[in-house]
């Protein structure tokens, strides 16, 4: 008479259909943790569904497809509109921790596709991130593949400050549910999401009937230091322009073979159908000079080489549609929907 989830006090018709819905109660309130910011009790993950079955840790394996060359014009008003995620950094005013500070850990991304994790920022204890006052964007890594923005997207944050010894403090944990139906097209949107000892700003433009640009840059005349950056941008925002490279943040590696690939923090670029992939070089040649230059590549051509300084390059650039899948594993059992 007391339990205070009504789920779990009427008849049920199996064991098997008790166990799941009172094993999803047990691990929602597993993720239930104090948030000394908001000074109130919340969840820090997903937990749309059902979880009793559900993996937490296992990462997203959607694959979009087919190629742009491949796909006829009857089914372009197919494609799944998506969201670029420009930028995720510390606001400057909203840090209670004192500059510099080691940050560690993950966000996370999860969408409808199959709702695992699609990681825009990795790090572990032992290869964090030096967050200052005047640089305070986070390095981000992701997502691998374009998101699909028919439903919510759910992002997870679980970062951390890096202490003295084996002492560490939350930065930054939970979740927030961003809903994908009303981006305006072209403009950026940004989220903030505040918790514990920090408050994040995330910036977001919309790709309306996308297409997934993996790109990829190469060097065509033997050893070099690569040092500078490479953005990303769509024509109808060329304003909003995402890191690829960025030769300055710590760890990338800058000492390139004969004839390598330049390290690409970041390789997929969501481009509304109807717009192109801009891409911007800023590097300083053998002789250390500033080069510049800017690259505007439509959804027909897979590879352009140019001359940059010193410097010979080639792009290359795969397309590929992205269409609603429905990839997530679900199970009945009773009158529980669990997602597995």
């Amino acid at each position: 008479m007391d339990c205070k989830f009504d789920s779990l006090v009427g008849p049920f018709r199996s064991w098997e259909e008790k166990v799941v819905a009172v094993l999803h109660v047990v691990r929602r309130r597993e993720l239930i943790h104090y948030d000394p910011k908001k000074r109130f009790w919340k969840l820090t993950r997903f937990c749309e569904f059902n979880i009793a079955m559900f993996d937490y840790d296992k990462e997203s394996e959607v694959v979009h497809g087919p190629l742009f060359r491949k796909i006829h014009p009857s089914e372009y008003y197919r494609l799944e509109n998506s969201r670029n995620v420009i930028s995720i950094k510390v606001a400057i005013a909203k840090s209670d921790a004192p500059y510099p500070i080691n940050i560690y850990g993950t966000i996370l991304v999860r969408d409808q596709s199959d709702y695992r994790c699609v990681y825009l920022f990795k790090r572990g204890r032992d290869n964090p991130q030096l967050i200052t006052r005047k640089n305070r964007m986070l390095a981000l890594t992701g997502p691998y593949r374009a998101l699909c923005t028919t439903g919510n997207l759910y992002f997870e944050f679980h970062l951390k400050i890096k202490g003295e010894g084996a002492v560490d403090e939350y930065f930054s944990r939970g979740f927030v549910d961003c809903h994908g139906l009303n981006d305006t097209p072209r403009r950026p949107s940004i989220i903030s999401f505040e918790s514990h000892l920090s408050k994040m700003d995330m910036v977001f433009v919309p790709a309306l009937r996308a297409l997934e640009a993996s790109i990829g840059v190469n060097f065509m005349n033997g050893k070099s230091i690569f040092t500078g950056k490479i953005l990303a941008s769509t024509s109808g925002n060329d304003t909003c322009k995402m890191v690829l490279y960025d030769s300055e943040v710590a760890g990338t590696k800058r000492e390139l073979g004969s004839v390598g690939s330049v390290p690409l923090s970041r390789h997929v670029v969501a481009v509304p159908f109807g717009e192109d992939l801009l891409l911007y070089f800023s590097v300083l040649d053998s002789y250390n000079k500033s080069r510049r230059l800017k690259f505007v590549i439509s959804k027909d051509v897979d590879t352009r080489t140019c001359n940059l300084g010193t410097y010979k390059l080639k792009v290359n650039i795969m397309w590929k549609g992205v269409f609603r899948r429905s990839c997530a594993k679900w199970k009945v059992i009773g009158d529980n929907l669990l997602l597995c």
